[in-house]
């Protein structure tokens, strides 16, 4: 169905009621939360790299819509029916193998690499499969792995060959968490390897023929994807064909093309015994660290573990070059969020939406991240309104999510749209109400040595270094560059 925007008039009206009704947590009319959806999604409208999202409530469809095109050089729009490649999404159904394959006895979770593959470096014995799905292992990254002048794209296979000639990881295994892709590229090769299938025969075999979900498949360079959506980037005015990299033939950790519509028979089928009995799946929703499984904040098996005023919320994004995708699913509420796009992702947006989505659903049970109505406003109304707003609005934790770490991104944000007078201002707002947080001084040496403002640059360059912890490492070796450039 092709996308009709409605007017600008409407939609700022519909918009300023819905942000007023949200603080009151009174529930929206139907053309009320179609402009706030429509708000959502407006940089996907008319001729532009499209999205697909669904909202599943009770068992059923809540909302299912499209916009934009899933493929713009034959004009062929988004549907629900569309396949996106949803990058890291992947994960779930990548550990789900793993599941599977612990359930026939072919495996464990404390099975580790040097069983499975005995020619693997002596330090694969420290690492399991838990570790693996729950990215503890310590592998390094596959990119190191890529060739200088290589124009073939890396398979799974490649990442464990790569890996098998690594003599070390980056920290001793179960030791700390650390986001791996390498980890679920080599589960892809342990699936085909137990299974004697291909890792995508096997998806097909186990997952998506059980589930009916007829529209998904892995990624396997020359064969036909239907209903396929293309990669694009998106710069300023321009829109770049851009649907493949050297990575994206890799397959277990983020290789799946799905479609809304298949997502939620894989959403639905996680309230049943349809692949796992419910016991046995359960153990992929929870947080493990050096002490095991735990209910905190964390990760599990290819899901990212969060609470909020006891509630678990489990969730995961992906991004992959052309592509974008967000999920959010609350079983206790019985309510999940899919979005899937065609285009290169951009920071917290998809997550935001997906959040924004979750919290009109539930009529404000859960929190409007703050971003979504301070983008409008700034739109609006100017920055200088914005940070009025923005100092209304950020002691609200009842109706607004919000964080340090999220209103460092809201100014990378506008960094990247090329706002830098903006940004600056969010920056300002952030190290005045944020000292000892890197943040605000990072943001403003980023502009300012942009804006060539040697003085300036270096004077906020060392402020972040001042305030780096170890976990902000980049920002400090970043600044320190800057600095050196600055000083030549």
């Amino acid at each position: 169905m092709k996308y009709l925007p409605i007017t600008v008039l409407f939609f700022i009206l519909n918009f300023d009621c819905y942000a007023a009704k949200h603080l009151n947590n009174t529930i929206l009319s139907p053309n009320e939360a179609s402009a706030f959806v429509d708000y959502l999604f407006r940089n996907y409208s008319a001729a532009q790299p499209g999205a697909s999202i669904i909202v599943i409530k009770n068992g059923e469809i809540e909302l299912v819509k499209s916009y934009g095109y899933g493929d713009l050089e034959n004009n062929i729009l988004s549907t629900p029916q569309t396949n996106y490649r949803i990058a890291s999404v992947t994960k779930q159904f990548t550990a789900m193998a793993i599941m599977l394959l612990v359930n026939q006895g072919k495996l464990t979770y404390q099975t580790n690499l040097k069983e499975l593959f005995p020619e693997f470096p002596l330090y694969g014995k420290d690492i399991t499969i838990e570790q693996l799905l729950t990215h503890r292992s310590g592998l390094v990254n596959y990119n190191r792995f890529l060739k200088a002048g290589q124009t073939e794209q890396m398979l799974d296979k490649d990442v464990l060959n790569g890996l098998m000639k690594t003599d070390s990881t980056y920290f001793k295994p179960n030791t700390k968490y650390a986001y791996c892709n390498s980890s679920y590229a080599v589960m892809a090769q342990i699936v085909a390897k137990l299974s004697r299938l291909s890792f995508a025969d096997f998806m097909q075999k186990e997952i998506f023929q059980p589930l009916e979900m007829t529209n998904s498949m892995v990624y396997e360079k020359d064969k036909a994807i239907k209903n396929r959506a293309y990669g694009y980037v998106v710069k300023d005015t321009s829109i770049i064909f851009k649907d493949q990299s050297l990575y994206s033939a890799i397959q277990g950790d983020g290789g799946i093309y799905s479609s809304v519509m298949d997502y939620y028979k894989w959403d639905q089928a996680l309230y049943t015994d349809k692949l796992l009995p419910l016991n046995k799946l359960d153990a992929a929703f929870y947080n493990y660290d050096e002490h095991g499984k735990s209910e905190v904040k964390g990760y599990g098996y290819g899901w990212k573990v969060d609470y909020y005023k006891g509630i678990k919320i489990l969730q995961h994004g992906g991004s992959s070059i052309g592509f974008g995708s967000h999920v959010i699913r609350i079983p206790s509420e019985n309510i999940s969020v899919a979005i899937f796009t065609n285009r290169s992702k951009k920071g917290q947006e998809l997550a935001n939406s997906a959040k924004a989505l979750i919290s009109h659903y539930t009529n404000g049970k859960f929190q409007m991240p703050f971003q979504i109505v301070l983008e409008k406003e700034i739109e609006q109304n100017g920055i200088n309104s914005g940070i009025k707003m923005y100092n209304q609005i950020k002691t609200d934790t009842v109706n607004y999510s919000w964080s340090k770490e999220a209103l460092f991104n809201f100014g990378i944000s506008y960094i990247n749209n090329n706002k830098s007078a903006e940004a600056l201002k969010i920056f300002s707002c952030l190290a005045s109400d944020y000292p000892n947080y890197f943040g605000g001084y990072y943001g403003s040496a980023v502009i300012y040595e942009k804006e060539k403002n040697t003085k300036k640059a270096i004077k906020y360059c060392n402020l972040t270094i001042k305030y780096c912890t170890e976990n902000q490492e980049w920002a400090s070796v970043h600044s320190k560059k800057m600095i050196a450039a600055l000083t030549k």
